[in-house]
């Protein structure tokens, strides 16, 4: 997919726990044949085991990797970095390495729900760059156990749009079933891909376009109106609400508010696909933590005229009963 002039650059975030896979995709993507020029920003240039065959020049907190790539650290925190890359490709310090993609490699100790809160809320970040997907990669063998020891696995899959099961080698069918079950009770409308030391098509992974897909296809693992929650002692699960008629959007605008305002710290992610009463075409919602935007879907594709309303939930400890309540109330044009 190329991208045209002036259009905000796709960042993709790739997240997992330790011992993964990431920095072995990462490499994949840096030496890929996509014709893209990629960024990469890492933590620590030295943590991230970038290939040192790739790299051909730099300096301290930028590094120029061989087929037109670049590698950043972050300094200070990730806003300030990612401000600061595009302040330098703006003013055409990257010359002939323009780049036209970013990928960040989250920590594998961390929920990845703050960078993607960094691109969505900091204006000048929201003008240059746009969210393009997140990526999870999760190790076939320990995900299980990993899910329901520590909270950080958790995140990284709930909050993702794609999911690589990685090191699948060796396993046999009925333990992978088992690994895709267990991320399902995170995450179950998330595509699960299996692989083995990340050897995937990587392009797939930077063209993801989580509110890309038409309505019918948002939430299409859940049953209706609703995917149970985890059993993990993490508690993360899955909500999904459906409706075939437009919404009101006073009703829905309160609801959201109340969302946010309440249950923000339980709420990881929100991401919906709505038809509103009175608006043509179709709405975005997009929700991390307290902070949920609603703006107009762009989209390529043509939207249904009867497209229904689409919104996933995912959280820690959600409370369904009061969820489905505050959906029906909205159906009703009633505030929540």
């Amino acid at each position: 997919m190329t991208m045209g002039e002036g259009e905000p650059i796709p960042v993709t975030l790739l997240a997992g726990f330790l011992g993964s896979g990431k920095t072995t995709l990462l490499n994949r993507i840096l030496t890929a044949p996509h014709g893209r020029r990629v960024v990469v920003v890492v933590n620590e240039f030295g943590d991230a085991n970038i290939d040192s065959d790739l790299i051909v020049g730099g300096d301290e907190d930028l590094v120029q990797l061989q087929g037109g790539c670049l590698c950043c650290t972050v300094r200070e925190d990730l806003r300030t970095s990612l401000r600061g890359l595009l302040e330098r490709r703006n003013r055409g310090w990257f010359r002939r390495l323009k780049f036209d993609q970013v990928v960040i490699e989250a920590s594998g100790l961390a929920s990845p729900g703050p960078a993607i809160q960094t691109l969505l809320v900091d204006a000048e970040l929201a003008r240059g760059m746009r969210p393009a997907g997140i990526v999870t990669l999760a190790h076939a063998r320990h995900i299980e156990h990993q899910l329901q020891e520590h909270p950080e696995a958790a995140e990284q899959v709930a909050y993702a749009d794609h999911i690589l099961l990685n090191h699948c080698d060796g396993l046999a069918e009925d333990a992978l079933s088992a690994a895709q079950e267990a991320i399902a009770l995170c995450n179950a409308q998330a595509p699960v891909q299996r692989s083995e030391h990340a050897a995937v098509d990587v392009v797939p992974l930077l063209d993801l376009d989580p509110l890309g897909r038409p309505p019918e296809h948002l939430g299409q693992d859940c049953d209706e109106a609703d995917c149970t929650h985890s059993h993990h002692s993490s508690g993360v699960g899955t909500i999904t609400l459906r409706c075939s008629a437009p919404l009101d959007g006073e009703a829905l605008r309160v609801w959201l508010e109340f969302l946010g305002r309440r249950r923000g710290h339980e709420l990881l992610r929100a991401k919906g696909i709505l038809r509103l009463e009175g608006k043509s075409g179709l709405y975005c919602l997009q929700g991390i933590y307290q902070w949920l935007e609603l703006s107009p879907l762009q989209t390529r594709a043509e939207p249904q005229p009867d497209a229904p309303s689409v919104l996933v939930l995912i959280g820690r400890d959600l409370d369904r009963a009061e969820l489905e309540r505050g959906w029906r109330a909205i159906q009703q044009g009633q505030p929540a």
